[in-house]
């Protein structure tokens, strides 16, 4: 009886030494490299844009981001190859013309964890947009990292 008190003990630690182990690789989620998010707003208000195609002037093979989507919010891939990207927004609207927004950064590595290894992070150095149907643009917080906040507020007419 009591060796078989042993072998249960010992399944049982042997068991939660595992779960341990194997929790500590799960620690890794979201994306391992920051990419800014881009919201869309009329003063204090989140709003949607109907219709919109926004895509990467410069970028390797397809650079089409959202096409023909209704969005409040996307995502603007950063290259590591580059210290600028420039984006368009077509509204897809007759007499709406295409904006363009540029942004300027660095590249910044940063080692996470054991586990999760390293990511980038990037720091907003410039940013350039048109006037057409953007009236501002703000970056409340340049370093962007891979927390899924908005980090980009685009001003709509």
């Amino acid at each position: 009886m009591r060796r078989i008190l042993q072998h249960i003990t010992l399944a049982i630690l042997l068991t939660a030494s595992l779960a341990i182990i194997s929790s500590c690789n799960d620690n890794c989620i979201g994306n391992s490299t920051g990419i800014p998010l881009a919201g869309f707003y009329n003063g204090d208000k989140q709003v949607t844009i109907n219709n919109l195609t926004v895509y990467g002037i410069g970028a390797p093979n397809d650079s089409v981001i959202i096409d023909k989507t209704s969005a409040k919010s996307v995502y603007l891939p950063l290259r590591l190859t580059t210290s600028n990207c420039k984006y368009v927004f077509n509204y897809n609207t007759d007499g709406v013309p295409n904006d363009t927004l540029s942004l300027g950064y660095d590249a910044i590595p940063y080692f996470e964890s054991h586990e999760c290894g390293a990511m980038y992070n990037f720091r907003i150095t410039s940013m350039e947009h048109t006037y057409h149907a953007i009236d501002s643009v703000r970056i409340p917080e340049p370093m962007i990292t891979n927390a899924d906040v908005v980090s980009i507020k685009i001003y709509v007419r």
